[in-house]
């Protein structure tokens, strides 16, 4: 993870300049993939100047991955900005409010003891109206818009197994999923149920670890790692998410942890497995109407979308306009929507544009961040649309 001999195959051709969503905000080179790459190879210097610029460039990366989707050199930029954080954690000059808030943030999302305090506490702060408070910092006020109702988290218990008809499958809930979009992994296991699996759920699985990786802690997110590796261990079934930044991240642990094995070759979307394995297994009712669909950018340049647009037609009737389909990025990019308020509202805004051109009052996602960031625009211009995962939509209209 310390290597970042990769950056030489970047031949600086600016191909993926059109393709980055923060260089087209900025206009700035050192906000470009090529730029921050300039920024990377200064990184193992050793009269490297640790300006704020330097910081400042290399954070403002969404890790959309855009840029590695369309790079014709095969540029691994992601796990290069990887190693650049955790290099730029080393020289941090953090305050100590800054310290604290940063684990505190995490912690309240990725641990079952965070997300039921998280819970608790957003109950009354809505019911006293506490977010609209004068003294409520921006930041603040922007994530409360965002967040639909918290569910209340539940103990640790197994569920109880059924018939495994055709066999079994175990299912990654995530960590703002469990809190925040509990009716998607309800229609997962409606949909596995129905067609005949068993569906185990782990209770010692923990947080993918994604957004400590990407935040220049690799050390937490292999911790992370190491729980669900156990969680998932004993067996080689299939393990299916829910949530696109989840399955990506997921997918890459036999890259970035030896002692893995070929847990990566059992991680998949459930969309994707739903569509390789059973299409026209199930019936579904049809559905008149138009929804709009937000490719996340995980799900775009990662994952790919050949199973999501082949299980949108399982509905009869039903119209999928998607928004963005030539690209562009909500800004929400796991904790980038915290820690970069101003870009990420930026181009929440222009992403939001294009929802209400639309003329729907539905829109689906298949990641939560892009969920709650695409609610927080809309219920800034005061647009109370229905925000739902494609699973959601299917379990719905299920025959």
């Amino acid at each position: 993870m310390n290597d970042l001999s990769a950056a030489e195959r970047c031949v600086k051709c600016g191909l993926c300049l059109p393709h980055c969503p923060t260089f087209q905000l900025t206009g700035n080179e050192a906000d470009s993939p090529r730029g921050r790459i300039s920024l990377m190879q200064l990184l193992d210097q050793p009269d490297t100047n640790w300006s704020p610029g330097l910081f400042r460039h290399l954070d403002q990366c969404l890790m959309c991955h855009a840029c590695e989707a369309m790079c014709p050199s095969g540029v691994p930029f992601g796990k290069l900005m990887d190693t650049s954080r955790a290099k730029l954690q080393q020289h941090r000059r953090d305050t100590l409010w800054q310290r604290v808030s940063q684990r505190a943030g995490l912690t309240l999302l990725t641990t079952r003891s965070g997300r039921k305090l998280t819970a608790a506490g957003l109950s009354l702060i809505r019911p006293l109206g506490l977010h609209r408070l004068p003294g409520m910092p921006l930041t603040a006020r922007r994530m409360l818009r965002m967040l639909p109702e918290p569910v209340s988290i539940p103990d640790s218990a197994p569920r109880a197994a059924l018939p495994a008809a055709r066999g079994r499958i175990s299912l990654f809930t995530g960590c703002t999923g469990e809190l925040f979009d509990r009716e998607t992994l309800d229609a997962a296991r409606q949909l596995l149920d129905r067609l005949g699996y068993t569906v185990e759920q782990p209770q010692q699985q923990a947080c993918c670890g994604a957004l400590h990786q990407h935040s220049g802690h690799p050390g937490h997110a292999r911790q992370l790692a190491g729980r669900n590796l156990q969680a998932f261990a004993g067996n080689s079934e299939p393990v299916l998410t829910v949530a696109s930044g989840c399955c990506a991240h997921l997918q890459q642990y036999t890259d970035l942890y030896p002692e893995s094995g070929n847990f990566s070759h059992r991680v998949t979307d459930v969309l994707a497995f739903l569509a390789d394995r059973h299409a026209g297994d199930l019936a579904f009712r049809a559905l008149p109407g138009k929804v709009a669909l937000y490719l996340p950018c995980t799900q775009r340049n990662v994952l790919g979308t050949a199973a999501l647009g082949e299980i949108m037609t399982w509905i009869p009737q039903l119209e999928v306009t998607t928004i963005n389909p030539d690209g562009g990025c909500c800004g929400a990019a796991g904790s980038y929507m915290l820690t970069e308020p101003e870009l990420s509202a930026r181009l929440a805004e222009a992403m939001v544009d294009k929802v209400i051109a639309s003329g729907c009052t539905t829109l689906l996602s298949t990641n939560i961040g892009c969920s709650l960031q695409l609610r927080g625009g809309l219920r800034q211009r005061g647009v109370d649309m229905e925000i739902l995962h494609p699973l959601t939509l299917l379990g719905r209209q299920l025959a």
